[in-house]
């Protein structure tokens, strides 16, 4: 049997996936998922919960709020060059 090594990149790999058929998208998503550490993702997201508690320990609801909100924010405006009208600032 001859190996072939080809290489690929994982935005290429990303568009052949996307222009797969449903069916055959939802049977690579069986195959992969089979491979998932459920229990290792769990730990990292439980990890990164508790993290974000432990830095936000001393500040409060309102605060953290009007952070998150102002994050948003930005992320949306760098993302599509436009903020949210102005009746729905918080500022």
């Amino acid at each position: 049997m001859e190996t072939i090594r080809v290489n690929v990149s994982f935005d290429q790999i990303k568009q052949a996936l996307r222009q797969l058929p449903p069916q055959e998208k939802m049977a690579l998503w069986r195959l992969l998922d089979d491979d998932l550490d459920r229990a290792a993702i769990a730990r990292k997201f439980a990890s990164a919960v508790n993290s974000i508690r432990k830095t936000y320990s001393k500040v409060s609801e309102s605060q953290a709020m009007y952070d998150a909100v102002k994050a948003t924010r930005e992320v949306r405006k760098a993302r599509h060059g436009k903020s949210r009208p102005w009746y729905e600032r918080i500022d």
